[in-house]
This record gives C-alpha cells, sequence and structure tokens, in this order.
C-alpha cells in the first residue's frame, strides 16, 4: 500500500465512531501526584541500583543548588559491591530513610543499570504513602515507577 493511500484510509477509519481510538494516555484515579517541587526543598540522592562515584554526582548537585534546591547525599553515594551501589542491605537501607523522611520532597537515583529489582519488594511503603513524593530516574528504576502503581491500589 503506497504512504498517500494508507494515511487517507487510515483517517477515515478514524472518522467512524466505532473504530473511533482515543489517544489520550488513561488516566488511573488511583495515582497521587506529590506536591510539585519548589526552592528550599530537599532533595535526596541515592543509588538503588548502579554504583556512581561522590565525584560523578557533583555536576547535577551543583546545578539543582543553583535552582535553589537543598541536596541531601545518600550514603551508597560512592559505595559499591561489585556493579551495584553497595550491598543489598546497603540500598534498601538508604531507599528507605529517603521514603521514610517527610523533609525530603524528591528521591534522585543516581544511576539506572540494574539492581532495584533485587530491593523493591524488601521497601516499606507505608510513611511514602502518608507523604508521596517524586522518585526521579530512569532504567533500572522504572521498577520502584512500576511498583507505585501497585501501592495505590
Amino acid at each position: 500500500m503506497k504512504r498517500k493511500k494508507f494515511i487517507t484510509s487510515a483517517v477515515a477509519m478514524a472518522s467512524v465512531p466505532f473504530l473511533h481510538i482515543d489517544a489520550r494516555p488513561a488516566i488511573n484515579n488511583k495515582s497521587i501526584i506529590p506536591p510539585y517541587l519548589k526552592p528550599g526543598d530537599l532533595i535526596g540522592i541515592t543509588s538503588p541500583a548502579g554504583y556512581t562515584t561522590r565525584e560523578g554526582i557533583i555536576p547535577a548537585a551543583t546545578l539543582l543548588q543553583q535552582w535553589g534546591y537543598k541536596i541531601r547525599v545518600g550514603f551508597t553515594i560512592g559505595k559499591r559491591d561489585h556493579t551495584f551501589g553497595g550491598t543489598d542491605a546497603e540500598r534498601l537501607s538508604d531507599m528507605q530513610a529517603m521514603l521514610d523522611d517527610p523533609q525530603v520532597k524528591a528521591i534522585m537515583c543516581a544511576r539506572g543499570g540494574y539492581g532495584s529489582v533485587r530491593i523493591v519488594d524488601g521497601l516499606n511503603w507505608d510513611k511514602f504513602k502518608a507523604n508521596p513524593k517524586w522518585i526521579i530516574g530512569f532504567s533500572d528504576i522504572t521498577v520502584l515507577h512500576s511498583h507505585l502503581q501497585k501501592i495505590w491500589e
């Protein structure tokens, strides 16, 4: 099928009411959106997955401070256990401390990679549910993001 004909037929099909597909994402009414960050808020930086050095987070921490945020560096930053940011127990403890601290308004995960899946089932989300905050990260950190959807059910 030629591209022009395909596009024309696709537009025509979209105009048929029973075939209409809503391209907007579904909204889960059970999700909670934490308060938006504002200057002066505390952002914790931790390493629940791969390791990173303290020097490796300086550019991000400096920029966040220039934007007016306070920074707390978790004790897993600079730790290393093979490819992880510390042992499973250390990463779990550091992440739990960040989740539980009501002063921390966002948790920035320094690295993705692999490792969050090893600690996610050990996290207690009770204090987080009472005081939700942003969890910032990608790659392996999506394990945490996916788990967040389950805690609201």
